[in-house]
């Protein structure tokens, strides 16, 4: 399954001009190099199988809602700063 659209990098506190160079040194406006690069396709069919916790409510599409949820992780790894309220900070111990 190929992904068209570009790969989103959430509200950030990025300069355009910053959004763009990320965008493009990361392939995130061509998410089918950012997918074979991070090998997305096997990923998702392994996480496909729902762990216990998500075998209640299910899933329409597990392979689909794994490579959803891979493709924001790798990207969110890449690209600490697309998750501002996710980045840790660090601090001195005489702080």
């Amino acid at each position: 399954m190929t992904h068209q659209e570009p790969l989103d990098l959430g509200t950030t506190e990025l300069s355009a001009d910053e959004e763009e160079r990320i965008r493009r040194e990361h392939d995130l406006d061509r998410p089918e190099v950012f997918d074979r690069r991070n090998d997305v396709d096997r990923r998702a069919r392994t996480r496909a199988n729902l762990l216990p916790e998500e075998l209640g409510p299910g899933s329409a599409d597990p392979e689909a809602q794994a490579r959803e949820v891979l493709r924001d992780s790798d990207v969110r790894t890449e690209v600490p700063e697309s998750a501002p309220d996710t980045v840790v900070e660090r601090r001195e111990s005489g702080e």
